[in-house]
């Protein structure tokens, strides 16, 4: 008897601590960020309207801390880096297409942006590749 319930509890452990550990850009696309001595990279980011993001930051950089947050409206929450570690968060891309900016420093010392471009859901290249089959032709 003892034998049958053992591997029905193992099992709703597991399940539960996957449950307890998951992240909150969980099923977003993930962006790996590296924050260095010369500043963050990637400097830019493509992203569709409406999209969801896991931003997985990671500090490289020999400082502690190295923060990362919105800037000039962009929404999203100061998320602090100790020297390294990695750290995740879930970043709803805006509907309105544009340019939003994430600032990555350590206070007082280094800083850059991430410039994420939003584009319109379902916009495609069709017009650029009619003009190219046009001149080919």
């Amino acid at each position: 008897m003892i034998a049958r319930l053992t591997a029905p509890a193992a099992l709703v452990s597991t399940l539960v601590i996957g449950v307890a550990c998951g992240s909150s850009g969980e099923g977003g696309r993930e962006v790996p960020i590296t924050q260095s001595q010369a500043g963050c990279s990637p400097k830019t980011v493509e992203a569709t309207a409406g999209e969801k993001l896991n931003l997985v930051v990671k500090n490289e950089s020999g400082k502690e801390p190295y923060e990362v947050e919105g800037e000039g409206g962009t929404k999203l929450e100061e998320v602090v880096v100790p020297e390294g570690k990695t750290r995740e968060v879930g970043f709803d891309v805006p509907d309105e297409p544009g340019t939003y900016e994430i600032k990555c420093y350590v206070p007082g010392d280094i800083e850059t942006t991430i410039e994420i471009t939003v584009k319109a859901a379902g916009a495609t290249q069709a017009p650029y590749q009619s003009l190219v089959r046009r001149r080919l032709t």
